[in-house]
């Protein structure tokens, strides 16, 4: 984990009234900015396996997002144009004028929108089973009506109070080999699970994102407007993002190359981090 990392700093950025945690690493190369999921997901559980490994040629910065890990969890919408206008502040906040962006899951989504709407500060973008490669989700009326109820907010509870169900979540959802989920990784998710704002930022955007009819921010609509050579990085076996969609999205955006990771789910980075960072090096390598 990052502990083990003595080379990975930590910084606070303070974005207007919000203190953002971001850990950083390497001293030469291109900037590389990596986004983390939703959930009870952090910088920290997306990415400590990768950042060390991609810091040998990179300088790599990996935020927590507000609402996760260790910045603050304001009392704000966490809307998908929110976390757009903090990606930028953030670049901003560390005079980055242009960076790569690693995208995985929600940080995809927020990875697409931002380069859709800064186009000139991405240098390459990689998306990771992203949020947004889709219009609407699968039963996706039935997701509507969950995100709108208390079951939602009191999943998240039912989840606090069983480390056997953690254990299954990423057994189920995330990894596709159960050999590659740690005893360690299950408590420290087990461990975010109790705080206070558990789910609380992931509920706030599925609520803002989620309408009756589709996806609030149409990203899946504007693929084919993407002119920034892309890598679409998916796991075989992504139930959360199909892998239909990231076909889908090859097709459209023009300038992009897809890897599939044979056997994996919706967490490839974690499950195979010396296979995902060799293929994502040697994307940010070519001219």
């Amino acid at each position: 984990m990052l502990g083990n990392l003595p080379e990975i700093k930590t910084v606070k950025l303070k974005l207007n009234d919000i203190d953002v945690n971001c850990y950083m690493a390497g001293e030469s190369g291109s900037p590389v900015i990596l986004l983390h999921g939703a959930g009870v997901d952090s910088a920290k559980i997306s990415w400590s396996e990768v950042i060390g490994l991609l810091s040998k040629k990179h300088r790599v910065f990996a935020p927590d997002l507000p609402g996760y890990g260790e910045s603050d969890k304001p009392n704000v919408e966490y809307s998908l144009s929110f976390y757009i206008d903090i990606l930028k502040q953030i670049m901003d906040s560390l005079h980055l004028e242009k960076a790569n962006l690693i995208g995985l899951s929600l940080g995809g989504g927020i990875s697409l929108g931002f380069t859709l709407e800064h186009s000139a500060r991405v240098e390459k973008l990689v998306l990771v089973g992203a949020w947004g490669l889709f219009s609407k989700l699968p039963y996706h009326l039935l997701s509507y009506w969950y995100t709108k109820s208390f079951l939602n907010e009191i999943s998240y509870k039912w989840s606090s109070k069983s480390r056997r169900f953690v254990k299954w979540t990423l057994l189920n959802s995330l990894f596709g080999n159960p050999n590659n989920v740690s005893e360690e990784l299950v408590d420290e998710i087990y461990a975010f699970l109790q705080e206070p704002h558990a789910g609380k930022a992931f509920m706030s955007f599925q609520r803002s994102e989620i309408t009756r009819t589709g996806l609030r921010t149409k990203l899946a609509e504007s693929l084919s407007e993407i002119k920034k050579r892309t890598l679409i990085v998916h796991g075989s076996k992504d139930a959360t993002v199909p892998i239909k969609h990231a076909i889908e999205a090859h097709e459209a955006i023009k300038d992009s190359e897809m890897y599939v990771m044979e056997g994996c789910k919706h967490w490839p980075q974690k499950e195979r981090p010396e296979e995902f960072t060799r293929v994502i090096t040697t994307f940010l390598g070519k001219e």
